[in-house]
């Protein structure tokens, strides 16, 4: 599977939540479904905005996958799934057209997920209560597009639920850490590590339960202010999602690990961008900084700040300088 084209700028709340796929086998029988891509929102010294001209949007590959689910609500077993495709006309693109085996006349609702890699169940079938189990990894990779960083696919998650299956945008489930490092010397990895919650894991739900609409207006309430358990908004709208979903986690760890290829600093600003679960950072991190030739990282520590939760489709920009 190809890795998303350029993010060139590059949450679910209180909980890895990730989304998507496996490999797939493909049948004689396609249809054809075209699929938008999100724009990402980038916050820089307190304000948000959407800044077009710095290309804070996706750009699909070709052959990128997608897995498209056909959700039957009342009998799991008879929900299907499949994994559908671009072409080479995909490449570049934000909107793109997609491919793929049959799945049926519409049950209740479809769902689809990007990127393929993090289904745990690959194509297997669903149960009767239609769960799935998603795999965050605590790895990512400095990656580069036509010379300019951007984010490693693994550190995304979209997802859209739609009735329509011939054209809709995925939304936004994690958000973007941009570090704008200075200094001297040639990283080869940042661990970033969150005070509070697991950066990595799994995590399960059942898929005809999840509403991209609710789940938007509950981590704007969790990232919105110092404590939102203290809120009986969210705390009871949590609640309630936590239940419909039947929702569970198994956390992998604190950290998330970017791989670096020795990229040198100077005094002009390098760009790192790490894709983080929502909600990340908002009770304090650490964030451990590895050159070529150090014994010791050097480490930047923040304590709790709402103000730096990770939202989702949300680009946080965070500017440090090194010794």
């Amino acid at each position: 599977m190809k890795k998303m084209n350029r993010l060139f700028v590059a949450l679910f709340v209180a909980g890895s939540f990730a989304m998507l796929l496996g490999s797939c086998k493909k049948n004689d029988t396609a249809s054809t479904m075209t699929i938008g891509l999100p724009q990402f929102e980038e916050e820089m010294e307190g304000r948000a905005y959407i800044d077009i001209t710095n290309n804070n949007s996706f750009k699909w590959n070709a052959n990128d996958q997608v897995m498209a689910y056909n959700i039957d609500a009342a009998d799991g077993t008879q929900t299907v799934k499949a994994i559908w495709s671009t072409n080479a006309s995909a490449e570049g693109k934000a909107t793109a057209s997609f491919t793929g085996p049959d799945l049926g006349s519409k049950k209740d609702h479809y769902f689809v997920f990007y990127p393929c890699d993090k289904v745990a169940s690959g194509e297997e079938p669903l149960d009767a209560n239609n769960f799935e189990t998603f795999t965050v990894a605590d790895q990512q990779d400095y990656t580069l597009v036509n010379g300019k960083p951007t984010i490693d696919h693994v550190g995304m998650a979209m997802a859209c639920e739609t009735s329509d299956f011939k054209s809709f945008t995925l939304k936004h489930i994690f958000g973007t850490l941009k570090l704008r490092l200075t200094g001297s010397g040639k990283v080869t990895k940042i661990i970033v590590e969150d005070k509070r919650f697991n950066l990595s894991g799994n995590a399960s739900m059942k898929l005809h339960a999840v509403k991209m609409g609710k789940f938007t207006a509950l981590q704007t309430l969790f990232v919105g202010s110092d404590d939102p358990y203290t809120n009986t908004t969210f705390v009871s709208d949590w609640n309630s999602i936590k239940s419909d979903l039947s929702y569970s986690t198994q956390g992998g760890g604190k950290t998330m690990t970017l791989n670096c290829p020795s990229v040198q600093l100077s005094s002009t600003e390098t760009l790192f961008f790490i894709g983080l679960r929502p909600g990340a950072l908002k009770y304090g991190y650490k964030i451990y900084v590895y050159t070529e030739g150090a014994n010791e990282p050097q480490v930047f520590e923040n304590a709790a700040d709402w103000h730096y939760g990770i939202k989702a489709g949300v680009i946080k920009n965070l500017a440090l300088s090194l010794n």
